[in-house]
């Protein structure tokens, strides 16, 4: 058994403690609760309406990414890759969540526009004509409803980029029919 004095203040404090077992306290080395290894996770309710439960993933206390249930970024992580021991605890633990295979968050200007499409084999241009249809179908329906204006205009340029994405994969995709 071992003592220590501590002198704080005005006040003595007497730490005791057994050498063999006197382990270091990691309290308050993670935030929100452990998945593996040094990673933690913590759970958010949509803060918006509509909004999403989203996920904010840390490792130690440093935040890596934060993802809605979607699989969309949330607080601007977009494009992020997952680590591979954090994807597999997260579907494990998380199951009604949707989370790419190929272990990155999904954007719409990060992950879809990434690819250059000549490295697209001839179904991933079919899926992600698909992918990149839908976008923009959201996109027509936000421009149509009541929202705010500044919303609706970022709306509009990433729509123009999607456009121009799809036009692209579509031709590349007749052009390797021929």
């Amino acid at each position: 058994m071992k003592h220590e004095l501590l002198e704080i203040d005005d006040h003595l404090v007497m730490v005791t403690y057994h050498a063999d077992n006197s382990g270091l306290l990691n309290e308050a080395k993670t935030k929100g609760f452990p998945l593996i290894g040094t990673y933690s996770v913590i759970k958010h309710p949509p803060h918006t309406q509509p909004g999403e439960y989203h996920l904010h993933v840390y490792d130690g206390n440093n935040q890596i990414f934060a993802i809605n249930q979607s699989g969309k970024g949330h607080d601007g992580y977009h494009g992020v890759r997952i680590p591979n021991k954090v994807y597999k605890a997260l579907k494990s633990k998380h199951k009604d969540w949707l989370i790419r295979p190929d272990q990155i968050i999904e954007s719409i200007t990060h992950t879809y526009i990434m690819s250059p499409i000549t490295e697209l084999s001839y179904k991933e241009i079919l899926n992600e004509i698909q992918v990149v249809g839908n976008e923009i179908n959201l996109y027509e329906k936000v421009n149509k409803s009541k929202i705010d204006e500044s919303v609706q205009n970022a709306g509009r340029a990433d729509n123009g980029a999607l456009e121009e994405r799809f036009r692209n994969l579509y031709i590349e995709s007749v052009k390797r029919l021929q």
